[in-house]
């Protein structure tokens, strides 16, 4: 049976078969109702989202979700930072036109064979902060970045700009930077692994790059890819940063 499917589909597993695994039993769209009803009690929520999904769930499972969309914070206090980086491929678009039953070849090269990252920190009312290094960021790059334009701009907490969050990369474990931001009074939280839809300036950087590519001509022209990559990321408006906010079901 496996030679036979390797030989219909160029792999073992059946094509028409789904991978398995275990579904979420929360998302997004069950919590963005509740999400502003601050002064529930947890078996209140509980109740009111199993009548919604017909399915049932623990308050303990609850409490995890609500800690992972950062709902113990108020959405002002919240810096979230991370970075993206961009290479040659950054303009080429996912699809265009040829004639049919020809393959299309078509590509744009803007960096020149460089790898650039920016990296940036992302507020309710948009970025912060942000800076863009030729080549991958490193664990002392970061602390740089977060060191020179971060900590700087951030207050004690419960004031606003005082949660840094970050995701659980290696380079973002760093004891120099969080022990400097305990010393502020602030607080630093990592996100639960492999869970980039609850960090809105994942969505941020999604749109930076739809932008490159919407305005490709215009990048490949410029002379100097890191102000061209400055451009791009100054379109981000504090409008949009609220729906990345939202998004995330922040707020």
């Amino acid at each position: 049976m496996p030679e036979t499917n390797y030989t219909k589909w160029n792999h073992i597993r059946k094509s028409s078969i789904k991978q398995q695994g275990w579904r979420k039993l929360l998302n997004y769209g069950y919590m963005r109702n509740y999400s502003r009803k601050t002064d529930s009690y947890l078996d209140e929520l509980v109740k009111e989202i199993e009548n919604r999904i017909n399915k049932t769930i623990s308050t303990s499972t609850l409490s995890r979700y609500l800690d992972y969309c950062g709902s113990q914070y108020r959405p002002d206090q919240l810096i979230f930072i991370d970075e993206s980086s961009k290479d040659e491929k950054t303009l080429n678009r996912s699809y265009g036109y040829s004639n049919r039953g020809c393959k299309l070849q078509h590509n744009v090269i803007f960096l020149r064979e460089k790898r650039y990252t920016i990296l940036s920190a992302l507020l309710l009312d948009g970025y912060i902060a942000v800076d863009i290094i030729e080549g991958n960021c490193n664990k002392e790059r970061f602390k740089d970045f977060i060191l020179s334009k971060v900590i700087p701009q951030i207050y004690p907490f419960p004031g606003p700009n005082s949660v840094l969050i970050m995701d659980n990369a290696k380079i973002h474990h760093n004891n120099d930077f969080i022990n400097i931001v305990q010393k502020l009074d602030g607080k630093v939280e990592f996100l639960p692994p492999y869970s980039p839809d609850l960090n809105p300036i994942e969505t941020s950087f999604s749109v930076i790059k739809s932008w490159i590519k919407r305005h490709r001509d215009f990048m490949e022209n410029f002379d100097d890819p890191i102000h061209a990559l400055m451009l791009a990321c100054a379109q981000i408006t504090s409008n949009e940063a609220m729906g990345f906010f939202s998004y995330s079901i922040y707020i």
